[in-house]
């Protein structure tokens, strides 16, 4: 893990409210796993928590770390005012991301990658990584946006792309479901899907419900509000099933935020 001060490379704003942040960062850059996250702390004594972001790209090469986020409070409305050259205190990368070993699985035939609104930007380091590691395996990427789009291309060459919007501005009517069923429909049970996702809770309680019909893998990515970042304060708890048929309550910045899908109990 990571902690220093780290440089704004260049900021822009991508959409109303979504801003993308790329920082200096070869040391984090270069540990940085898919799903992983950071912990950025704003230049503001009033604010002493930090702002969890998703980790949306990493380059060892350049060192660059780039986050995308929205204004949703303060803190990152503090973020969004920054520019480039703005030092900042950065602790990460936090957590444990997705298993990329489980596309691997010869067994595996389809890769799906299901990102919602701020769930997205994972989604595209992830599909990199696959593609790099796998490149003889299909991907799949379903991103779902309320309206137009706003990030598409970036993911153009890792994977097939099919993004659904709530009022049809970007690609199919509806959500991330509806298009994975229009889509796709597995016929063939010997077919296996792995399945990664990242987005609204309401999103990932129905894939969850809707995967019970087909032979698929699920690992989701779970979105907390969280205090320290790395297990100390027990304030970002998930609810899950244990091997034993137990129930228990773990922290999702530490023992997470990526957990098998069929362990996650949504309340």
């Amino acid at each position: 893990m990571f902690c220093d001060y780290v440089s704004i490379h260049s900021q822009e704003e991508m959409a109303p409210g979504i801003y993308r942040m790329v920082l200096e960062a070869p040391e984090a850059a270069a540990a940085a796993a898919p799903g992983q996250f950071v912990n950025l702390y704003v230049n503001n004594p009033s604010m002493l928590l930090p702002r969890p972001i998703s980790i949306c790209e990493a380059d060892p090469e350049s060192g660059l770390l780039t986050l995308i986020y929205a204004v949703v409070g303060h803190g990152t409305d503090e973020l969004a005012g920054y520019t480039a050259g703005t030092r900042l205190r950065l602790m990460g990368p936090l957590g444990n991301g997705f298993p990329l070993e489980r596309a691997g699985q010869e067994s595996v035939r389809e890769i799906l990658l299901v990102g919602g609104g701020l769930g997205i930007p994972p989604m595209l380091f992830l599909a990199r990584k696959l593609h790099e590691m796998y490149p003889e395996k299909g991907i799949r990427i379903f991103n779902g946006f309320r309206s137009k789009p706003w990030i598409e291309e970036e993911f153009m060459p890792y994977g097939e792309i099919f993004n659904a919007s709530d009022d049809g501005r970007s690609g199919f009517m509806g959500n991330v479901i509806d298009a994975m069923e229009y889509k796709m429909i597995f016929t063939d049970e010997n077919i296996k899907a792995l399945l990664y996702t990242c987005g609204p809770l309401p999103m990932m309680r129905a894939i969850q419900k809707w995967q019970q019909g087909y032979n698929m893998e699920t690992w989701f990515s779970l979105e907390e509000r969280m205090g320290c970042g790395f297990g100390a304060c027990a304030g970002c708890p998930a609810k899950l099933r244990m091997p034993d048929g137990s129930v228990a309550r773990k922290g999702v910045c530490k023992m997470g935020p990526v957990f098998p899908g069929e362990d996650v109990i949504f309340e």
